[in-house]
Order: C-alpha cells, then sequence, then structure tokens
C-alpha cells in the first residue's frame, strides 16, 4: 500500500557494444499519478495429458504519467526534439525519442517509501488540452506515456526498493540509476 507519489526523475540512457549507461537523472516535472502495466509471455507445455511446464516472462510495459507540468526543455529531451537558441522546441515527424530510466518514490506507512527505476523506457508524444477560463478554475495537467523493456545485456526492466530515507539505496537513488550489487563490486 502506498500513501502518495513524489520526485519523479529521469536519466537519459546510451547504448554502446549492447550495454546500456545512464546519464544524471534530472528531475522530470511533479508527479500527481503514475500507471503501471506490465505485459508478460506465458507459455504452457501439456504432456501425458496434464501440465507438464508453464512459463510466464516478462514481456514489455506501460508507464503513464499524470504530471502536473512538463517544461519544454524536458519534453524535448524526453521526445528527440530539437531546441533552439531562442528556447523554442522544434517537434519534427522524424524525432526519435531517446531510452530513458524513470524514477519516482512513493509514501508508506512506518516511515518507509517505495523507490522504482524503469530502466528503459521510451517517451510517446502526449495528447494537448486547452480551454477557455470560465466561471470556476479547472486545471488541465498533461499526462505522458511511455512503453518500457528490458535492458539487451542483463534483461532487467526495473529496481525496486522499499526502505527509510535513511537507507543506503536510498540515499543514492536519484543521483544515479542504481546498478545491481554484483554489478558495482565488478566496477
Amino acid at each position: 500500500m502506498t500513501l502518495g507519489l513524489k520526485d519523479l526523475y529521469y536519466a537519459v540512457c546510451t547504448e554502446a557494444d549492447g550495454v546500456e549507461s545512464y546519464g544524471a537523472p534530472k528531475k522530470m516535472a511533479e508527479a500527481m499519478t503514475a500507471d503501471l502495466s506490465v505485459k508478460t509471455a506465458d507459455g504452457s507445455l501439456y504432456a501425458d495429458d496434464t501440465l507438464s511446464e508453464s512459463v510466464t516472462e516478462f514481456a514489455s510495459g506501460t508507464l503513464k504519467l499524470g504530471i502536473k507540468d512538463l517544461t519544454p526543455e524536458v519534453l524535448a529531451e524526453l521526445l528527440g526534439q530539437e531546441v533552439d537558441e531562442n528556447s523554442v522546441v522544434w517537434a519534427g515527424k522524424e524525432d526519435e525519442p531517446p531510452y530513458v530510466a524513470v524514477g519516482f518514490r512513493a509514501k508508506k506507512t512506518g516511515g518507509k517509501y517505495r523507490y522504482v527505476w524503469l530502466l528503459k523506457a521510451k517517451f510517446k508524444v502526449p495528447s494537448e488540452k486547452y480551454e477557455t477560463k470560465g466561471e470556476s478554475i479547472k486545471f488541465n495537467t498533461p499526462d505522458i506515456e511511455a512503453d518500457f523493456t528490458a535492458r539487451k545485456k542483463d534483461n532487467r526492466w526495473k529496481a525496486d526498493f522499499v526502505g527509510t530515507e535513511d537507507s543506503k539505496a536510498a540515499k543514492t537513488w536519484f543521483t544515479a540509476v542504481p546498478k545491481p550489487a554484483a554489478a558495482m563490486q565488478e566496477v
């Protein structure tokens, strides 16, 4: 059970020789909602008139974020768009969004948080809605959606941790995309 959502970050992912690496995490926006759905590939093998083997594997997923606002510069980076010297963002039909890692945390009871990084996501151009002001105030906030997949080399797609803000993993959660403990010892 979670009680909130905050600290939405992203880090651009680059790949060289089949190995993904990440830039420094950057604040994306103020988070309102994060809907995460996962698709699995399932297989069943029957032998001697009974289920002999059953396999379920991660295939892909979708992340839909409700956010307070995205600056044009952040949106441009997430979508592979051009920003000129006058801070004008130029969107083109051949823009290629980069892969990014997406991190956030959600408050839990007992002073703990659930910390999450989705390790390889690609954002889609969001829909926009504009509306004239009426007699009451109505906020129009954007939603942005990303598809995520597993990394190539190690097939990992998510890092997930529950702990207090004083926990070792929590202290660096938003300063760098985490690496598995074994991988950290090899470096």
